[in-house]
Order: structure tokens, then sequence, then C-alpha cells
């Protein structure tokens, strides 16, 4: 499935300020499922993409 890239900046526990990213399904057939999984998917967190934990929006 082919998927989206989010990025924002946060803040990580562990280290500090990061550019954290989260992937999103891109639209297909059928487009209500997609639909669903999208709004699923943004409101999941962005993760650190150094040690995979939850980001704190900064």
């Amino acid at each position: 499935m082919p998927k989206e890239v989010q990025s924002a900046v946060g803040r990580c526990s562990k280290h500090g300020t990061v550019s954290a990213t989260r992937e999103i399904p891109k639209m297909a057939f059928p487009f209500f499922v997609y639909a669903i999984w999208r709004a699923i998917a943004q409101r999941r967190p962005f993760i650190c993409p150094e040690c995979g934990a939850a980001v704190e929006p900064a």
C-alpha cells in the first residue's frame, strides 16, 4: 500500500528537538475504506526517527 509521509518538528524526551514523521496511506479504491484509514492515521502521534518514541508537538 503506497504511503505518504508527513513530517513536523517536535520534542523527543531523549533527543530534544527532532524532525518527526508519520505515515499516512494514500487514497485508493475503495475510497471510503482509505478515508477511514487516513483519518485514523492522522490521529496517531509523530514518531522520533532515532528511537521510535512518540514526539510532543513543538
